[in-house]
């Protein structure tokens, strides 16, 4: 039972716009809870992306200030982040006791390039490029060059944010033919409404093929045993309860990646404490995030691992306070 709720809003502008396929993005903005329950006292974060399916700031905002007057309110299946926000913060908190590998995010276009060498020398060996902002012809070349930069043992991903066409998803496969062995998996190469022509094409190619924005909203069809042979890239924070969740992805574990949504150190304090109950997790998380705000709203991170070690909800909350609107 919830006792009392308190948020604030922020503002967080990205020292860098971050370019995907669906444009820029040059603002995170969300919202960050504590809640006073018959658990306890417990943190979490309400991160909308309006863009994957879930609700918008203002409706987050409207059911939070609901939520203050009477804590008794209950989010409805069109509220997922605040769902998830609530069973986080009353959950107790598991944590896990060591460090998680993370996947180096890599900016769209040439400047990745560098990006790389300065990722690898962090101890990268698994990295995430954001492409479909150029032309296949101009990705295709840069993507040689950082195949070049990439030691034997380091993989890449590719996510194309759901922007290609067939013909140009067919275009990718002939030329990743030679780098099979380098590529960790393609991300969301169509629209949602075409995984079966994903599938397809991930059986004809043997190339592995994740889906993310397909998993949002009805998509959660996917997330059925045996129902998608590839990759899935979940976002947990806009997924609804954090126990539902929990119990839906258990049997999936091994073929999960774990994404963020550029939360705070809450919410992704809310998000390791789920990882931590998945023991058979087999892909670096996608959570190297830190990076791309210069506030005190990030958590840091040791190059390529997160650790939650040094991590108190309460302290930060007050070390936040003062930068939350």
């Amino acid at each position: 039972m919830i006792h009392r709720v308190a948020f604030r809003r922020y503002s967080r502008p990205f020292i860098q716009a971050l370019r995907t396929a669906r444009g820029e993005w040059a603002v995170r903005e969300g919202f960050i809870l504590r809640v006073e329950s018959s658990n306890g006292l417990g943190f979490a974060e309400v991160a909308p992306i309006p863009e994957f399916g879930s609700e918008s700031l203002e409706q987050a905002e409207r059911f939070l200030n609901k939520l203050t007057a009477d804590p008794e309110c209950v989010p409805d299946a069109n509220l997922p982040c605040c769902a998830f926000a609530l069973s986080a913060a009353q959950s107790a908190a598991l944590l896990p006791e060591q460090g998680v590998a993370l996947s180096a995010l890599l900016p769209a276009g040439e400047a990745a390039l560098d990006s790389l060498r300065t990722k690898r020398a962090s101890g990268f060996t698994n990295f995430k490029w954001k492409v479909g902002v150029e032309s296949p012809e101009v990705e295709q070349a840069l993507f040689e060059k950082l195949c070049e930069q990439l030691p034997p043992d380091a993989r890449i991903r590719l996510d194309a944010n759901a922007s290609w066409s067939v013909a140009t998803l067919q275009s990718w496969v002939d030329h990743l033919s030679a780098f099979s062995e380098q590529l960790d998996y393609l991300e969301q190469p169509l629209a949602v409404g075409q995984e079966i022509e994903m599938a397809r094409v991930m059986d004809a190619s043997g190339l592995p093929i994740a889906l993310d924005e397909s998993l949002q909203g009805d998509g959660v069809r996917w997330l059925e045993p045996g129902a998608w042979d590839g990759p899935l890239v979940i976002k947990p924070a806009l997924m609804g309860d954090a126990n539902r969740l929990h119990a839906r992805i258990e049997p999936l574990a091994s073929h999960l990646v774990l994404s963020s949504v550029f939360e705070t150190a809450v919410g992704v304090a809310n998000v390791l404490t789920l990882a931590a109950s998945l023991p058979d997790l087999g892909r670096p998380l996608g959570f190297d995030t830190a990076g791309a705000f210069d506030d005190h709203l990030s958590l840091p991170t040791a190059g390529a691992w997160l650790s939650l070690s040094d991590y108190n909800a309460e302290l930060l909350w007050e070390t936040l306070r003062p930068h939350l609107n």
